[in-house]
């Protein structure tokens, strides 16, 4: 295996001190004729500083974890990735851990936290309150998205989930609907208990109760055989509100098998709001989930908390909003 390169390497070639390699590479100041001279060493060996370890002599890292349970939705998938980008387009770099259980959430922030980051950001997933108090004395930032803990060292970004099972419900009851059934995931999840207890409400807000209820794993395959389940009964759903879109595509795709009509025999609203909810194919009515809106306050706030802010305990809601396309009548 080749031995990387090192200061030390560009200092003897450059024939500098050790010190000048790093004033170069650094903040320091170094004459116009020596920068040239290490930059030309570092050049021709290949030379790469360890930008972790300089930017530790400041005290900060610029790096910002990106703890990711929530990776099992494409909804999350691209709040991750924008994330990523907007962490990159500030100047600083993203470390991404993902963990596959809350277990694992509580291993991987302390993994990110030997890296000396700047702030960590759990998208999905809970933090124990033991790992909550280390970081607060080590003091680590950390940020929950879709995830509200009333804790004094958590800030927490998520969309009102009830307010958005809420909507579905009142908008389905407007338009007519009397059997009106949740499609849901087995686990019952922060924003899946709030989407389902806002829908519940608006529900009983409309003098109605939910018709029936089904569950599938997350993604259009679960969607698909919980709707396939609800369409199999001996009396039919007339609407469906489904946890997110990807569900909802599965249940517009057992409505098709079943010859059911969308939206004159069952109306199907979804979750999220992802680009393939307005291609024409499928042209769903959703409740929109923004993410530049969360990803603005999250990027806010870690700039505010590493300038000495202190934490803001409230959390930051962002209001759904009902998109309503072919889906519905």
């Amino acid at each position: 295996m080749q031995r990387r390169i090192s200061a030390k390497d560009v200092a003897e070639l450059a024939g500098v001190s050790r010190a000048a390699v790093s004033r170069t590479f650094g903040q320091g100041q170094v004459s116009a004729k020596l920068r040239r001279r290490v930059l030309a060493a570092s050049e021709e060996l290949g030379y790469r500083p360890n930008v972790i370890a300089r930017s530790l002599i400041g005290g900060k890292t610029d790096l910002i974890a990106l703890v990711t349970a929530g990776h099992d939705s494409i909804h999350n998938t691209m709040l991750i990735e924008r994330l990523i980008v907007e962490i990159t387009h500030r100047g600083k770099r993203a470390l991404v851990i993902p963990a596959s259980s809350d277990a694992s959430i509580d291993e991987s922030i302390l993994k990110a936290a030997d890296y000396q980051v700047d702030a960590i950001v759990v998208v999905g997933g809970t933090v124990s309150p033991k790992v909550v108090d280390r970081l607060r004395r080590f003091g680590v930032p950390i940020f929950l998205y879709e995830r509200y803990v009333a804790d004094s060292g958590l800030e927490c970004v998520t969309g009102n989930n009830l307010g958005g099972g809420r909507l579905a419900a009142r908008y389905l009851v407007r338009c007519g609907h009397e059997r009106i059934a949740y499609i849901t995931k087995p686990l019952m999840t922060f924003s899946n208990k709030a989407r389902r207890d806002g829908f519940l409400a608006g529900l009983r807000d409309g003098g109605q109760s939910i018709f029936a209820e089904a569950n599938g794993a997350q993604g259009f395959n679960g969607g698909f055989r919980a709707a396939m389940e609800l369409f199999s009964a001996k009396q039919l759903p007339d609407a469906l509100f489904c946890f997110n879109d990807e569900m909802a595509l599965g249940a517009i795709q057992a409505a098709a098998v079943m010859k059911l009509r969308v939206p004159d025999d069952v109306a199907i609203i979804g979750y999220d709001d992802i680009p393939m909810a307005a291609w024409p194919i499928f042209n769903l009515t959703t409740i929109h989930n923004a993410i530049d809106r969360p990803i603005e306050i999250l990027m806010n706030r870690i700039a505010a908390r590493g300038d000495g802010d202190k934490p803001q305990a409230e959390p930051h809601v962002i209001e759904p909003e009902l998109v309503v396309r072919g889906t519905t009548l």
